[in-house]
């Protein structure tokens, strides 16, 4: 197993400060643009104010109605006292400067080319520009007479560097807030992750999933049953199928003596051993045991593992069907040897003629199933399914129908030929299955096509089927006397039916059985 050698402690500290890091960082700078904007919204709010405030003003106005540059500019420069405002400039209705903060600049036309609009169509308006001061935002606002002749413009601004600067006297506090909540989130991040790992026992994810894992391993130690004692005889765990087998219910903490017959069974002296067959509880049981050792070596318990005794009989049992099987294929072997020798022997009597009607007979009978896998002879591998299959049917007297009118060519590329073969195999073995009994077996596997789709029709005379199709098709269910290893092969064929948009059906009376899979062609229709 992988030991990763940074440590969970300090993977959680920081996952926990990368993230709180970033929320605080976030936070700093959405606070951040909406403080800039809050700003530059009251900024231009005071530039609109004051150039609206002074164009109206009488005094200013008179003064650049008779052209009075001293007056106009010693009325701005008293205005500009008691402003905020980076610079005041007033210009006549040719644009040349009546007032400017820099005096050597008056009388000269103004600079920035946005005071077109105000002077001609006496409009008021914010424009961003760059001046003679530099970049700067500003309002503009006309000089009107009560007549209301345009007599020239007022333009009140901040120059940009301004605006920085107040930006980041008002960003500074927050900056240095963020920073200090990233600390403490750094410092509580820490001890969280040291927490959590207190509470972890010191160990790692990988050590605890370890232990874990080693812990469902003992409980998965035998197949059917799982007892732990303690060093007191005392049992701590114990699965279900261990009450199964000894047929009494178990509870942790309880002592042996009060659910086993036969206590002296699981002890824990001597050596561990296994496959030892005992009789507790009336039942006769083959246990192991292992020790449990801590640190020190000091035994503290063991687990005793639990199986049925039948279970050795059901082993031997296959093994004397796999003798009969071994026996059979020797018969079988026996009988081939018979056919040819019996070939052999008329060929050798000169009975050449009978010799060849046998081998014709055979050729043509190998010959005939090969001419019906001819359309789907492109696809090898359910070819070679449906002769095994067949071959399967003829050793248990089942004749097998196969006919196929179609290469399948426009088969739908979402079903596999592995996929094809699977639902293929699932609907013969079941039918073979289901006419087992029958006095006069049959199946019948057809493969046809329409205009859109391929039709694959699976049909038997076993007994009839009363359970609905949704029902066979379910995981686990069945409708075999014995159950063992059935009730998926529906399942599988109703998954890749699906998965390539087709469907199935199910018919099903006294006379035959027919299961009829619609699979699309390529493209679909």
């Amino acid at each position: 197993m992988h030991i990763p050698t940074f440590s969970f402690t300090k993977q959680l500290a920081v996952l926990l400060s990368s993230v709180l890091v970033i929320c605080t960082l976030g936070w700093w700078g959405y606070s951040a643009y909406q403080l800039e904007t809050v700003l530059t919204n009251q900024i231009q709010l005071r530039a609109q104010v004051q150039s609206q405030q002074l164009s109206q003003l009488p005094s200013l106005v008179n003064a650049v109605a008779t052209n009075n540059q001293d007056l106009v500019n010693e009325i701005i420069t008293t205005v500009q006292v008691g402003s905020d405002a980076d610079f005041i400039t007033v210009s006549d209705v040719n644009g040349i400067r009546l007032a400017h903060p820099v005096a050597q600049r008056i009388g000269l036309p103004v600079m920035g080319g946005d005071i077109g609009k105000a002077l001609t169509k006496g409009e008021s308006y914010l424009s961003y520009g760059v001046g003679s001061l530099g970049p700067s935002v500003r309002y503009i606002s006309p000089i009107i007479d009560d007549n209301g002749t345009i007599l020239g413009m007022i333009k009140v601004g901040y120059l940009t560097d301004t605006v920085q600067v107040w930006s980041s006297e008002r960003l500074l506090p927050i900056l240095l807030m963020a920073m200090a909540t990233i600390c403490l989130c750094l410092i509580l991040a820490l001890w969280f992750s040291k927490y959590v790992n207190r509470k972890m026992q010191h160990l790692e994810p990988w050590q605890l999933k370890q232990a874990l894992e080693t812990h469902q391993g003992v409980l998965q130690a035998t197949y059917e049953g799982l007892i732990a004692v303690d060093i007191n005889q005392c049992i701590y765990l114990a699965n279900q199928n261990s009450q199964h087998l000894l047929g009494t219910t178990i509870k942790a903490g309880m002592p042996l003596s009060q659910c086993i017959s036969e206590p002296m069974i699981f002890s824990l002296e001597g050596e561990d051993f296994v496959n030892r067959l005992v009789r507790a509880n009336g039942h006769d049981l083959v246990i192991n045991r292992v020790t449990l050792n801590g640190k020190t070596g000091q035994q503290y318990g063991a687990v005793f593992g639990l199986r049925a005794h039948q279970e050795l009989q059901s082993l031997s049992e296959k093994l004397s069907q796999i003798d009969r099987y071994i026996e059979h294929m020797r018969i079988t072997r026996h009988e081939y040897q018979n056919k040819l020798s019996t070939i052999s022997g008329l060929l050798q009597a000169g009975a050449f003629e009978q010799a060849l009607h046998i081998c014709l007979a055979q050729a043509k009978a190998t010959q005939d199933q090969i001419d019906k896998l001819s359309p789907i002879v492109a696809l090898p591998l359910l070819s070679g399914l449906i002769l095994a299959k067949i071959g399967q049917a003829g050793e248990k007297n089942i004749p097998l129908i196969f006919s196929c009118e179609t290469d399948l060519a426009q088969l739908t590329p979402a079903i596999s030929q592995e996929q094809l073969c699977s639902l293929v195999g699932n609907l013969l073995d079941n039918a073979i299955e289901s006419v087992a009994a029958s006095p006069t077996p049959y199946v019948q596997f057809e493969i046809r096509q329409s205009e859109c789709e391929y039709i694959l029709w699976f049909a038997n005379n076993g007994p009839m089927l009363t359970t609905t199709l949704e029902n066979l098709c379910q995981l686990g269910f069945t409708s075999k006397n014995n159950s063992t290893d059935h009730g998926i092969g529906l399942h599988l064929v109703r998954s890749i039916v699906e998965q390539s948009k087709g469907h199935i059906e199910l018919d099903s009376d006294k006379v035959e059985t027919a299961f009829t899979v619609y699979l699309p062609k390529e493209p679909l229709c």
